[in-house]
């Protein structure tokens, strides 16, 4: 079976307030059309500092987004939490509210089970790095104390950190494996050179959801290809380590949302092809 490739929210919307990744307020549903029509089986939902405007946090709008996913045939399996980059769930952060972990319990509690989200991606850089003791001792006790919610829930929390392979194989050996997993994120492998056999080595068995990037050290993201993924290593690296959940496009935006979401789908496609069929 053809593994199934999706793209993040937004990136087939023109950018808002000049951010590369946003929730599309005002055409979120626009997207899922098309997503299908491009080719796409899913999108990673995103949650970002709008919460207001987002039906994943509003219970009464669940029926829409219910609604859509049906129509189109575009699941969505994943939600990408940028909300928690600047609001965080650590005590020891400035941003720290009490609002923030009652936002989480109830994507674990009632937004994902009802919609049917089975991971919940949690990008823990900048403010919200790991390499701060604090702010690790906080997340450790955090998700120790939410593994069964999230087990019950039949979810995930899926780790996006800078911990080099080594730290950050050692931070998972905290938690239940079935319940605290890692969102791999090539690109920002590539920008923080880091050596992709040894995080394979490190964490590859504990990888739940694939982000697709490309990076330099000095550009960040750049359209796929130009950058310093190796993209063949890691395919490769994936299908040995028996991978067989999504991939998500993350990739570089372009002057025209859809065509450079087609030119990326059949990038993707290219090497999942290869490696996975």
């Amino acid at each position: 079976m053809f593994p199934r490739i999706g793209i993040m929210q937004g990136r087939l919307s023109k950018p808002l307030n000049g951010k590369i990744q946003s929730f599309p307020k005002n055409s979120w549903e626009n997207e899922f059309y098309l997503a299908k029509d491009i080719g796409f089986k899913l999108i990673e939902w995103v949650l970002d500092e709008n919460i207001k405007d987002n039906p994943i946090v509003n219970k009464e709008l669940f029926s829409k987004i219910d609604i859509i996913k049906k129509k189109t045939e575009i699941d969505v399996n994943s939600i990408c939490c940028d909300y928690f980059m600047t609001n965080s769930l650590s005590r020891n952060s400035k941003s720290f509210k009490e609002e923030n972990l009652a936002i989480l319990n109830f994507l674990i509690e009632e937004s994902c089970p009802l919609n049917n989200i089975k991971i919940i991606d949690l990008p823990l850089v900048g403010e919200e790095s790991l390499k701060k003791k604090q702010i690790a001792d906080d997340y450790k006790n955090l998700l120790l104390k939410l593994e069964k919610k999230i087990l019950d829930n039949n979810l995930v929390i899926a780790l996006e950190t800078d911990l080099e392979p080594n730290e950050l194989r050692d931070f998972l050996k905290n938690f239940n494996k079935k319940a605290v997993t890692v969102n791999y994120d090539m690109g920002n492998s590539a920008f923080w050179k880091f050596d992709t056999k040894q995080e394979f080595l490190c964490y590859g068995q504990s990888i739940s959801n694939v982000h697709i990037k490309d990076c330099t050290p000095e550009d960040y993201t750049v359209q796929l290809g130009d950058g310093n993924v190796n993209f063949k290593e890691v395919f490769h690296l994936l299908k040995k380590n028996n991978y067989k959940a999504d991939f998500i496009l993350q990739a570089a935006r372009g002057q025209d949302e859809v065509q450079i979401a087609k030119k990326q789908l059949r990038f993707a496609e290219e090497y999942i092809s290869k490696y996975f069929l």
